[in-house]
């Protein structure tokens, strides 16, 4: 299994995440709730599933990475609430620590996509979400939305010419 499925004490697995091609048939129903909108058609989705006592799956959580120009940028963040209440309380708190939900997934990410690129960026505007983002690595940019993960060093002038272009395209 990989490092990105967790286990019960019993070792049954019971959260897994996996990257798929398309993602909308998994999170439309949890994307329309966060977001008012149908999930987006980005070939690189990050889902989060949890397996319950009698193996029907549930989505936990959702993240896309569109790649644009040398980096990638993660959009479309979210997690379910009422999957996480499924859970019993073992398994809620393992999830949690392993930092929750969005911190799994993004994880899960930065290890499938680190060689590819040379830097994520992120648009958080939710308190909560931009701490899980902090911890997970990103620092924040010179707006109050905006979130960076340098996982490569970069000359200053590459950095700022990137954080010029993502701040120029507005919601990602």
């Amino acid at each position: 299994m990989s490092d990105s499925t967790l286990h019960t004490a019993d070792g049954r697995a019971f959260f897994t995440i996996t990257e798929l091609g398309e993602a909308r048939f998994f999170v439309n129903d949890l994307f329309k709730r966060k977001f008012a909108s149908d999930a987006p058609e980005i070939p690189r989705n990050f889902v989060a599933f949890y397996k319950d006592m009698e193996g029907a799956l549930h989505v936990a959580g959702f993240s896309h990475m569109l790649r644009w120009r040398t980096c990638y940028l993660s959009g479309g963040s979210c997690s379910d609430g009422n999957t996480l209440r499924r859970m019993s309380e073992e398994e809620r708190g393992l999830v949690q620590q392993a930092g929750g939900i969005w911190a799994l997934v993004l994880r899960h990410a930065f290890n499938r996509l680190d060689g590819e690129c040379d830097a994520y960026f992120g648009h958080c505007g939710d308190r909560r979400a931009r701490e899980v983002a902090m911890a997970s690595g990103f620092e924040p940019l010179h707006t109050p939305v905006h979130i960076a993960r340098w996982h490569k060093p970069l000359p200053p002038e590459v950095k700022a010419e990137l954080v010029d272009g993502v701040i120029s395209i507005g919601l990602f």
